[in-house]
């Protein structure tokens, strides 16, 4: 019996990048499999190789079409303004009408008034992935990267960006969180990876599907590197990398961080990053296209824990580092990402070496912090 037809709108290529979000982007589309025959449509522009067969590739708003959306969609989020334009909202009503189409995925809020001018009939699926609103509110008082993966895709917008990062990212959190709150009331479907983000919604079609990584027996033997791995063009990666610093200083002044012990930050990183940080604690290895290389290399360092588990930075990206013992990092609010394949903890590092002893207390120090600033911002 054939499959109905499930027309997947991407914002970026699932299959030419090795980050967090291409991952889990492949595992919705192997979800989807199960039900659906995927039609993939991708913005942004070919890579000439082999993976590109069998996707319709869109291109991002041109600079004239960015300039009206700030009239046409202004109370929508401004991501929304770098994607949509009416050729390719036009696009996409064609290709779910000439695929059959029985839903639409929509990957992220940026996408969703591509997919307004679809028939009624077809369901729609909007993946929020995060809860972008709270996402960026937090930003606000940190130095995140505003464009995050689109850093590279704007050109000079993104140093614009940079230069007004706090009022961008106050003003985007209050129209993602309207916007969040309109496609809850008007779509079949919301998705997001966090069941306690999924949660506050209290909607019946809103759910949550967290990533999955495949449980791996772990190897007999684990080298004494500590890794930091995550894209650290990320926001919350960098809040964490840098909170690890502040970490390793406390464990150093009280005589617990061993001589020896470097930090090897893997990924993608501003300059400026690599250069604040303490150059005889933190080595920065830029990106690894193999992860597979770092398979039973050490102890990993993960910045996010709660009731469902660690995760590691860029949770797909973790997908190639199959054998790694986790050190948690935790933080007052899970994001319900959790590496099912990983021994997690201080438990988890035994008595490897003195470095591991080091990771551990590392831990223990930042969820003494972390609980008691939860506990007091509960009252």
């Amino acid at each position: 019996m054939t499959k109905p037809a499930l027309l997947m709108l991407l914002s970026r290529h699932p299959y030419a990048e090795n980050s967090g979000r291409a991952s889990m982007l492949r595992q919705r589309i192997a979800q989807a499999k199960l039900a659906f025959e995927p039609r993939l449509v991708v913005f942004g522009a070919p890579t000439g190789a082999a993976h590109d067969e069998g996707i319709t590739f869109l291109p991002l708003a041109s600079p004239l079409a960015a300039a009206l959306n700030m009239v046409r969609l202004g109370a929508l989020p401004m991501q929304t303004w770098l994607y949509h334009s009416a050729s390719a909202r036009a696009a996409v009503a064609h290709l779910a009408q000439e695929s059959g189409a029985a839903a639409v995925y929509v990957d992220m809020l940026r996408l969703a008034p591509l997919a307004a001018d679809i028939v009624p009939t077809c369901a729609r699926i909007v993946d929020y992935d995060d809860l972008l609103s709270t996402r960026y509110a937090q930003a606000a008082g940190k130095d995140y990267e505003v464009m995050g993966f689109l850093t590279r895709r704007v050109g000079p917008l993104a140093p614009i960006a940079r230069a007004f990062a706090r009022p961008i990212l106050r003003a985007e959190s209050r129209r993602c969180a309207a916007y969040e709150r309109d496609l809850v009331r008007h779509v079949d479907l919301v998705l997001f990876t966090s069941p306690v983000e999924a949660a506050s919604f209290d909607a019946p079609n809103v759910m949550a599907a967290p990533p999955l990584i495949a449980a791996r027996p772990l190897p007999e033997t684990i080298g004494e590197r500590l890794i930091f791995l995550g894209n650290m063009r990320y926001g919350e990666n960098i809040v964490m990398l840098r909170a690890l610093a502040a970490a390793v200083k406390d464990l150093e002044a009280a005589g617990e961080w061993p001589e020896s012990a470097v930090i090897e930050a893997v990924g993608d990183h501003a300059p400026e990053l690599a250069a604040e940080m303490d150059a005889r604690r933190f080595c920065f290895l830029g990106r690894v296209d193999d992860l597979a290389v770092l398979s039973g290399a050490g102890i990993f360092l993960a910045p996010v824990v709660g009731r469902y588990g660690a995760w590691l930075p860029g949770s797909g990206d973790a997908e190639g580092v199959r054998g790694a013992r986790c050190a948690r990092q935790p933080r007052s609010a899970c994001r319900g990402r959790c590496s099912g394949g990983f021994a997690c903890g201080a438990e988890a590092l035994g008595a490897l070496n003195a470095k591991a002893h080091a990771s551990a207390a590392w831990a223990r120090l930042c969820f003494k912090r972390t609980r008691t600033r939860h506990w007091r911002a509960r009252g």
